[in-house]
């Protein structure tokens, strides 16, 4: 099986191919793709709490990176900025330990960051 995206435990085909197209914007012009693919991954993911939260780290790891990546539209990048509190408030739901929270809260403030950085390409 490829593992196209290792950060991610499912490789469905269907999936990966939709991780693929998010990430270099192959079909930019169509936004409801990050939904869909937000939507698939729901639809195959564990009832495991540690397996969820290996998802949406990688969910939001997948929209940072496309967020970040000055090569593509800036539309598209906007498109992923507008979508990335999915995995984030899925994540907020299901961190318990302080761990987790901690975690959290640095990838709420990688966001800021991020955002910050790249504010006046993206505006």
């Amino acid at each position: 099986m490829c593992q196209c995206f290792p950060a991610f435990s499912t490789q469905d085909p269907a999936i990966n191919q939709l991780r693929h197209k998010i990430r270099y914007a192959l079909e930019e012009d169509n936004p409801g793709l990050v939904t869909l693919w937000l939507s698939m991954e729901d639809s195959v993911k564990s009832a495991e709490i540690s397996s969820c939260w290996h998802l949406y780290c990688a969910q939001y790891k997948l929209l940072i990176d496309t967020l970040s990546d000055d090569l593509l539209p800036k539309h598209w990048r906007v498109c992923c900025l507008d979508n990335i509190y999915r995995p984030l408030s899925s994540l907020q739901r299901i961190a318990i330990t302080h761990d987790q929270r901690q975690h959290l809260n640095k990838l709420y403030y990688e966001l800021r960051v991020i955002s910050l950085f790249f504010q006046n390409g993206l505006s």
